[in-house]
């Protein structure tokens, strides 16, 4: 073996053996995190859990959740200064922030960015790969033809050169991206759910963090208002439309696409129940019983 070839193979062997330690910090960082958001995941559904079903007022919900998020922060802060290495502490810092912000919600799409974020930005760096874009497949240039007919060719409003939204997303530019999802956000219909869902997916982070921030903020905005309905339902337990407001809160929020099917279905039950009340208060409310037979059939539909 020449000197020159011994020299190649001990490089090899460095990189090979600095490559296995970074990939186990990596896993290490990445166990860490995870703990951390599902013990933060499970605090956040109990707590959105106690609120739907009437155990707190709405306040007391936004108390505990802002005040308990406060006070990770600061303890994720204090720990982060005492580390010296704060990576993965700023990463817990966004699960809280989004968790602040839109509940589970805000978690799970939390995690989703942070934990997709490192494996991509590691592997790109032990690789040499200077850009994270790879050329779309076959299989994923039909995905796009496909949702791009689904989405009925909807356009951005405004625009000299108007393209779809899902195509915008998928193969435009990152500020026409990052358009796409503002008119998502100033335009939201469930239809556009998966326009989201593909900005998530993105390979630049920017895009993936503001498709993110939409969703956390459209679930922060049904949650609202289902919270805001159950307060006036609480405070006024004998008046029908009251119940019958905070169905139809709920069932809007099953519609909009956000949720996953066993969320919509449990929705669609409470606001069963709520239609329920309220037609049992008001017997001659045409609209209420109208709309509870409608919600027993989409409730119907879904069990088969």
């Amino acid at each position: 073996m020449t000197s020159a070839a011994a020299l190649q193979l001990t490089v090899g062997r460095r990189g090979i053996g600095q490559f296995v330690r970074r990939l186990r910090c990596l896993i290490r960082s990445t166990c860490w995190l995870l703990v951390f958001g599902i013990a933060l995941l499970a605090c956040q559904i109990a707590l959105l859990g106690a609120l739907l079903d009437g155990q707190i007022e709405l306040g007391t919900y936004i108390a505990a959740d802002v005040l308990g998020s406060a006070a990770l922060a600061a303890v994720l802060v204090w720990r982060a200064r005492r580390a010296g290495s704060g990576n993965r502490y700023f990463a817990a810092l966004q699960i809280v922030a989004w968790s602040a912000v839109a509940g589970p919600f805000g978690t799970l799409v939390a995690m989703a960015v942070a934990f997709s974020s490192p494996l991509q930005l590691g592997m790109a760096r032990d690789q040499g790969i200077v850009r994270m874009t790879a050329e779309h497949t076959e299989v994923e240039y039909c995905e796009r033809v496909h949702i791009a007919l689904l989405d009925h060719r909807m356009r951005i409003e405004g625009a000299s050169l108007i393209h779809p939204l899902m195509d915008a997303i998928a193969d435009g530019s990152q500020p026409a991206k990052l358009e796409a999802l503002g008119v998502v956000w100033r335009k939201f219909e469930t239809r556009l759910v998966g326009v989201l869902r593909r900005g998530l997916r993105d390979s630049d982070a920017s895009v993936r963090v503001l498709a993110a921030t939409v969703i956390s903020k459209l679930h922060a905005v049904f949650v609202g208002k289902v919270g805001a309905c159950q307060t006036a339902a609480a405070a006024h337990p004998l008046t029908a439309l009251n119940w019958r407001n905070l169905a139809e809160a709920r069932l809007a929020y099953a519609a909009s696409g956000l949720l996953e099917g066993e969320q919509a279905r449990a929705q669609i039950e409470s606001a069963v129940g709520d239609l329920s009340r309220a037609t049992e208060l008001d017997p001659a409310d045409q609209a209420s019983a109208d709309r509870l037979d409608a919600a027993r059939r989409q409730l119907s539909s879904r069990r088969t």
